[in-house]
């Protein structure tokens, strides 16, 4: 159990703490001392390089969209690992999205194939939101019929061979990953390949660019450390369910009534506040603020609407879970003396009181400087912390042509 487990908590351990009863100060003094915490890298913070989300698929020109959720990269790689994953989902003939019935097994991404009964040929995803059920996904082509069914969901392409070679990329800068990009045709073609070899990548733009070039469809696993979510920060509405039937409506404002029929209850608890897309049924016509008020069963709930019009009775779909705040992060989990160092000390610089304010920033740096010294040691890094490859010359040997 973490001493400090959520966002509200660490408001009253501040607030308790310093005999301060003003929870907006101390959440403002959290938001500041989190500025300062942003380019922190814990164990915690580091992705999975096997995991499906952190495989990059190179479009046309071999290059790899940079993750949203990236801080700094450590390592690249490619070893040829295929994903194939299947859900339900329909589509109307002619458009170009399908709607997911059912989530993945495994997590879809930009740039892998569709297939399936209604699917165009040649379609690719362009535009993956949560890729669960319920979520809109936008293909490269037109739908060729009625959408339904299993969808197939694939990386293909030009993939590196399950034998080999495989090759591990180490970050350059964007102005060397551009020049040596022109001269890459000048390369020697090796004859004997080693079983692993060593390339370069670097960041031009929004992509991740790579030498020796990769072709559309190849794989590249993504090491890295990630950015972390800001505690109090809105959390992206999720859907819940899509669809539910209302019924048993008591109450003459607020209105307490049943929903049933769910695909699934998700991670709902009592409190939290949902809304739908009214079909013959609805949560108001002129909707107010409806929250969760019981849990009945992994497809059943009641809830209570508080001001707009009566629920009507019958169906609703896209039952979605909307108002979250986030209350945890891998930080507060594992480096909890952070938030409250650095929060007690913004705390005192906003109070005027200088005396404390360092005590509270020397231990701030304190903490910071023993994590910082075990990725200076590689335990946490991965061995060295240089941005160049420890298997190869510092200073790359550029052709000269007589």
């Amino acid at each position: 159990m973490f001493i400090i487990p959520t966002g509200d908590a660490l408001v009253e351990f501040v607030k308790d703490f310093t005999g301060s009863t003003n929870d907006t100060e101390i959440k403002q003094c959290i938001f500041m001392a989190e500025m300062s915490m942003r380019n922190i890298e814990l164990p915690a913070l580091r992705s999975d390089p096997y995991a499906v989300e952190n495989i990059g698929i190179a479009d046309q020109y071999g290059r790899i969209p940079i993750p949203g959720d990236m801080n700094k990269p450590i390592l690249f790689f490619k070893q040829g690992q295929q994903v194939t994953t299947t859900a339900t989902a329909t589509g109307t003939s002619g458009q170009s999205t399908i709607l997911l019935t059912s989530t993945p097994a495994q997590t879809i991404s930009n740039n892998m194939s569709v297939t399936g009964t209604g699917i165009g040929s040649g379609a690719l995803i362009s535009n993956v939101s949560t890729g669960i059920s319920g979520a809109t996904i936008t293909l490269s082509v037109a739908n060729s019929g009625s959408v339904s069914g299993t969808l197939t969901f694939s990386t293909t392409g030009n993939q590196s061979s399950q034998t080999g070679p495989w090759i591990v990329y180490d970050r350059i800068g964007d102005r060397d990953i551009i020049t040596q990009s022109m001269i890459a045709q000048l390369y020697l073609q090796p004859v004997n390949v080693p079983a692993v070899i060593r390339g370069k990548f670097s960041e031009v733009y929004n992509n991740y660019q790579f030498l020796p070039y990769i072709a559309e469809g190849d794989l590249i696993n993504l090491y890295y450390y990630k950015a972390w979510p800001l505690l109090f920060a809105p959390i992206t509405d999720e859907v819940i369910s899509t669809t539910g039937t209302v019924g048993s409506i008591s109450g003459s404002g607020p209105w307490t009534f049943t929903i049933t029929g769910m695909t699934g209850v998700g991670d709902l608890e009592v409190g939290d506040e949902i809304y739908a897309t009214a079909g013959t049924g609805s949560f108001g016509s002129t909707v107010g603020v409806t929250t969760v008020t019981s849990i009945v069963s992994s497809t059943s709930i009641t809830a209570t609407t508080t001001g707009g019009t009566t629920p009507t009775n019958g169906t609703v779909t896209g039952i979605t879970q909307t108002g979250l705040l986030v209350q945890n992060n891998a930080v507060l989990q594992t480096w909890p003396e952070g938030y409250v160092y650095g929060t007690l000390r913004e705390y005192y610089i906003k109070r005027h009181n200088d005396t404390d304010a360092a005590i509270y920033d020397s231990k701030f740096k304190e903490a910071f400087d023993v994590v910082e010294d075990q990725n200076s040691l590689g335990k946490w890094s991965g061995g060295h912390t240089r941005l160049t490859s420890i298997w190869q010359p510092r200073q790359y040997r550029q052709y000269n042509i007589k």
